[in-house]
């Protein structure tokens, strides 16, 4: 039996009854796909319709938006709803198919940890020059309440010489969200060479090579002569 259609921006689950490898086989079968549901409830199995549930998540903006979801329980005959964060998606080898999900119900008055993807913006002089920007994580820890998560964080990277490094704790973050964590790591930096350090060697290299070749030839014309005499 299919699982009714969503509305446009909510998740529509039912509380699975049946679990075990044969039973999500059969759900699949029937175009619906298992879910849990971690969070103040216990683990909640769910089910949802694979298609509807596919389209909304390609709307949405990353893992780390909070979408609501309405839940019914057929066998005791109610529903609720609740916002819910993805925790996993797994899909299918080869077809555009969903074949599982996992949500996180969080607290909404409760601050927590969230990883949040970092982009960097702004053009370094220390790249013009030569260097390379080396990305050293691709996200940092935040501590807000699930409703501010910042979809994404920005690092300026318009002012980095080579050498030069960007920490977690210089990072600023949007409002109503703090640094969690004390430590103060290298978030990204700009590693490599000056141009023209590397011309300066290149020449400095082939001057040293033609000197060689022109001790080698002389050490070369004095053997001669020792020879002949």
């Amino acid at each position: 039996m299919q699982i009714k259609e969503m509305s446009k921006n909510q998740f529509e689950a039912k509380v699975r009854l049946n679990k075990g490898k044969t039973s999500n086989q059969n759900l699949r079968k029937q175009g619906n796909i298992p879910a849990v549901l971690y969070g103040k409830r216990g683990n909640v199995l769910l089910e949802m319709a694979e298609e509807e549930t596919r389209h909304l998540l390609e709307k949405m903006s990353g893992m780390h938006e909070l979408m609501p979801i309405a839940v019914s329980n057929a066998e005791k005959g109610e529903s609720w709803s609740t916002k819910v964060m993805l925790r996993e998606v797994q899909r299918h080898p080869y077809k555009q198919l969903i074949t599982h999900l996992d949500f996180w119900e969080l607290a909404e008055n409760e601050k927590q940890i969230f990883r949040v993807p970092i982009k960097v913006t702004g053009e370094s002089p220390g790249v013009k020059n030569g260097g390379v920007l080396q990305m050293v994580v691709r996200d940092i820890p935040v501590l807000c309440l699930p409703s501010d998560i910042p979809s994404i964080i920005e690092v300026d990277s318009s002012e980095l010489e080579i050498g030069d490094s960007i920490r977690i704790q210089d990072v600023k973050l949007p409002e109503k969200s703090t640094h969690s964590t004390e430590e103060n790591y290298a978030v990204i930096s700009i590693v490599g060479r000056v141009k023209e350090e590397i011309e300066d060697t290149v020449v400095i290299d082939a001057e040293e090579e033609s000197s060689d070749d022109e001790n080698k030839e002389e050490v070369s014309s004095e053997e001669e002569n020792k020879e002949e005499e």
